[in-house]
């Protein structure tokens, strides 16, 4: 059984990915006429999602969109070609860029405009405290500093994604963290920053049978001294401003409640 796996999904013909890690790609909702962007795609699970679902009427007709896959780290990078060469899709294209400052793309030379995408992965880098199940090591390096460290990066991501989008897109941005400072702090703050030109969607009517809990308005700010945090002090915080939640009007505005967070205890899943 172990070598027809590996033989398998060498060729392309298996692919093996956790539930959870699935959902993502799948509230994308990519077609095959989609210009697609993965900011953070390596090792690739999702990013042949995306692919997979762009040649989901080869038999109809072949895709006039594409999917292209960036990492930032140089060696990852070549780990996506390598996953994602299997499933032979001319409609793919591997990018090595830091995803903060990704840079303006033109198709050709004569191209008068810069490339917007249609649909864009923000699977941003993470504390990854949600994968304890099956990563032993979160439970003696995890500390509060981490998700407060990596909060800044998260949101410069996601505001870089929201640039390069098109007009009626859609953008989903995911963690594998259950910490709100890492996931409904930042969707609030692109929010706050953009106004009324983004929205959050509610997908409670999409995977029917997923067991998921909505995004969360409030929560507790700790220090990296372990003690809470009532409000921001510009003078002395280790603490960035964009990690308190919303106020009471904010909230009502962002509908936080779109968010959608799935506990590994609610059906067995990391």
């Amino acid at each position: 059984t172990q070598r027809f796996l590996v033989s398998e999904t060498e060729v392309g013909n298996i692919s093996r990915q956790e539930a959870v890690s699935m959902i993502p790609p799948l509230v994308l909702d990519v077609e095959p006429h989609h210009f697609v962007l993965d900011m953070c795609a390596a090792p690739g699970s999702k990013t042949a999602q995306l692919v997979e679902a762009l040649h989901a009427n080869d038999d109809k007709e072949w895709p006039t969109g594409f999917v292209m896959a960036n990492d930032s780290d140089y060696r990852r990078s070549h780990m996506l070609v390598h996953q994602i060469k299997r499933l032979n899709s001319p409609n793919f294209v591997v990018v090595n860029h830091d995803a903060q400052q990704f840079p303006k793309i033109k198709l050709s030379k004569d191209a008068t405009e810069f490339v917007k995408f249609d649909r864009i992965l923000c699977d941003v880098p993470c504390t990854g405290d949600a994968t304890m199940r099956k990563n032993i090591n979160v439970w003696k390096d995890w500390r509060i500093g981490n998700a407060i460290g990596l909060h800044p990066l998260q949101i410069n991501i996601l505001t870089r994604g929201l640039q390069l989008l098109k007009k009626g897109g859609r953008l989903v941005f995911s963690t594998c963290s259950l910490n709100p400072i890492e996931n409904e702090a930042i969707v609030a703050e692109v929010l706050r920053k953009w106004g009324g030109r983004i929205k959050t969607v509610n997908c409670d009517d999409r995977l029917p049978g997923l067991i998921r809990s909505h995004g969360v308005s409030n929560w507790k700010v700790y220090g990296k001294d372990l003690t809470i945090r009532e409000s921001y002090n510009e003078e002395n915080s280790d603490v960035h401003k964009t990690c308190f939640p919303p106020t009471e009007e904010e909230a009502k505005e962002f509908h936080l409640e779109n968010c959608m967070r799935v506990y590994p205890h609610t059906q067995n899943t990391g």
